[in-house]
């Protein structure tokens, strides 16, 4: 007597592969519930490092009314080294396309390898090379310096081969470095400060020098690159902030928030801050901006776009 003839397709192996193969719902849950995992695997390595977005806000200074409309364009945390540099080359062309009056670069321009150099040399001229009207201004971060978490190497990482190359580059392009400096705008008989602050991890902040002579109601835009700065700056007399450095956190996981934040004062993680203004100060607040950024050390992101930033200033 012969055996039975097994049924064409019939699906032997254990009861849940059985049910998965045959039934079409479980099939259909199970297989869109794979395509979200990996989805959620592709998307924050491949792509969303990469969907940036230029945001625009209005920065109220105590500026005369030839600086009322003055555009400036923050970019901060470029990685270059780590940063796919086609990316960055995009945005740069799109945001040159605001026309903005000023560019401020608040740090972190590469991510200290050597390999990062020639790299950033081609984008930078791109910069340099548009006209803007007021050029380019830049201060270093904790990767310009070696100081990649806290543990520290202070002072020495400007005596650095890698560093010390970086500062010929920049100032090469006819970038302005401002290391506890300050840079002076005039339109007409009105003017705008600029003060860029060192980088705080190296050790080599010095907010009295960056500071020297102004006065508390000078119109003064400070640009220091870890919002943890803010608490050492609140002395001095400061009307708004730009800041870089968290990244905004980087990768949000829902319920949880960012797993890895390198600062003292996780609350600055992201966006507007205000502070109470110094005694005579003509404003109602202070305000600091911590912008996401551009880049990346690690190509993650999650719930938290890349952006640059358009600032029109308004006379107050």
């Amino acid at each position: 007597m012969s055996a039975p003839r097994r049924r064409p397709f019939e699906i032997q192996g254990r009861w849940f592969e059985r049910l998965f193969l045959r039934n079409r719902a479980v099939n259909s849950l199970i297989s869109c519930a794979g395509k979200a995992f990996l989805s959620l695997l592709v998307y924050p390595r491949f792509v969303a490092p990469h969907r940036w977005s230029l945001t625009r806000y209005e920065l109220p200074l105590t500026v005369g009314k030839a600086f009322d409309g003055y555009r400036i364009l923050h970019l901060t945390d470029l990685h270059v080294g780590r940063t796919n540099t086609d990316y960055l080359e995009r945005v740069f062309h799109r945001c040159l396309m605001e026309k903005p009056d000023l560019v401020v670069i608040t740090g972190d321009l590469i991510d200290y390898e050597p390999h990062a150099l020639p790299l950033l040399r081609p984008l930078l001229k791109l910069l340099a090379d548009a006209r803007v009207p007021d050029g380019i201004t830049t201060i270093f971060g904790n990767h310009d310096y070696h100081e990649y978490s806290w543990r520290k190497v202070g002072k020495r990482s400007a005596h650095r081969a890698i560093n010390k190359r970086l500062v010929v580059l920049v100032e090469g392009l006819g970038v302005r470095l401002l290391r506890n400096e300050q840079l002076l705008l005039r339109r007409d008989d009105d003017r705008l400060v600029i003060v860029g602050l060192d980088e705080m991890w190296s050790d080599l902040a010095d907010a009295e020098a960056a500071f020297a002579g102004l006065g508390v109601n000078d119109p003064v835009l400070c640009l220091q690159h870890n919002p943890d700065g803010v608490e050492f700056l609140k002395p001095f007399p400061w009307q708004y902030m730009l800041t870089g450095h968290s990244h905004g956190g980087q990768a949000l996981l829902p319920g949880v928030g960012a797993l890895y934040v390198p600062m003292e004062h996780r609350e600055y993680l992201q966006g507007f801050f205000h502070f109470a203004p110094l005694e005579g100060q003509r404003v109602e607040r202070r305000t600091m901006f911590v912008s996401r950024g551009l880049g990346y050390s690690t190509p993650i992101r999650l719930r938290c776009p890349p952006e640059a930033t358009l600032f029109t200033v308004r006379s107050v």
